[in-house]
């Protein structure tokens, strides 16, 4: 029987569109209820929805095809980037969108490899409903700019819901998990790719990033500051947050940044 890497698209396509193990899928709540566009009214519930990052899309053709890939990116109007992705002489193509040149490179790169299968059974999963009453979710923030991020009960039943999904419907269509040597809660590619914000935030985004912490803990520095972004932010949102924070909530954030790495990060 052949086993990985494969000489060709053929040996390789069923391994392609395999599923992914449970710690290796992420999620993120798509919208909250209920809907308030003026924030007064506090979250109940979310709607989340599980993806992979880019760094996982690149492992799967890596494992598989390391000698027959390529891709090649063009820029797009409106922040979109197309992807034409080869394999093994057969390019597939998709446009992807993204508020930095990284994160169109992701999300383009990721569309176009669903066209060879790789992440396509995560849309096939069901979307789960939320709610912070049951402890699945925390809310954060204050009136006027609401966020929720999961807690780890909301993790843990979300894994358990998609192995669940995997076993008894998943593994009939795709195949059983292709291993990836994923660990939970690990720090995906997408989270640490995403292009600093331009202008004045720049040297306060840097000394964020730079300063030893998670995303997780740059996330909390930032919502103690005044931003109202979710745990489970990637470095694109991060660096949105911090090109939207007025003066006050940036000199604040320079001082907790400063706190943290021990010292002190320049003026803002």
């Amino acid at each position: 029987m052949t086993s990985p890497p494969y000489d060709s698209l053929k040996e390789a396509a069923a391994d392609l569109r395999k599923p992914f193990e449970a710690l290796a899928v992420r999620w993120k709540a798509q919208s909250v209820w209920p809907k308030d566009k003026a924030g007064l009214e506090k979250p109940k519930g979310a709607l989340v929805v599980c993806y992979i990052d880019r760094g996982l899309a690149i492992d799967r053709l890596n494992l598989l095809v390391p000698h027959l890939w390529s891709a090649t990116f063009e820029e797009k109007e409106r922040n979109h980037m197309l992807c034409r992705l080869t394999i093994d002489g057969v390019t597939r193509e998709d446009v992807g969108e993204g508020g930095t040149l990284k994160a169109r490179h992701s999300d383009s790169l990721k569309r176009a490899a669903v066209h060879f299968g790789i992440g396509v059974s995560l849309s096939r999963v069901p979307q789960s409903k939320l709610e912070v009453a049951k402890g699945a979710l925390r809310v954060f923030g204050g009136e006027g700019k609401w966020g929720v991020d999961l807690t780890q009960a909301g993790v843990d039943y979300l894994r358990d819901r998609y192995e669940r999904w995997l076993k008894e419907h998943g593994e009939d269509v795709y195949g059983a998990p292709l291993k990836h040597g994923d660990i939970g809660d690990a720090q995906g590619d997408d989270e640490i790719t995403a292009i600093v914000p331009e202008g004045e935030a720049i040297d306060l985004y840097v000394a964020l990033s730079q300063a030893g912490l998670t995303l997780r803990q740059q996330v909390g520095l930032l919502n103690t500051a005044g931003a109202s972004i979710t745990a489970t932010a990637d470095a694109q949102e991060i660096a949105r947050a911090v090109e939207g924070l007025t003066e006050d909530q940036a000199q604040h954030l320079d001082r907790l940044v400063a706190q943290a790495m021990g010292g002190s990060s320049g003026p803002h």
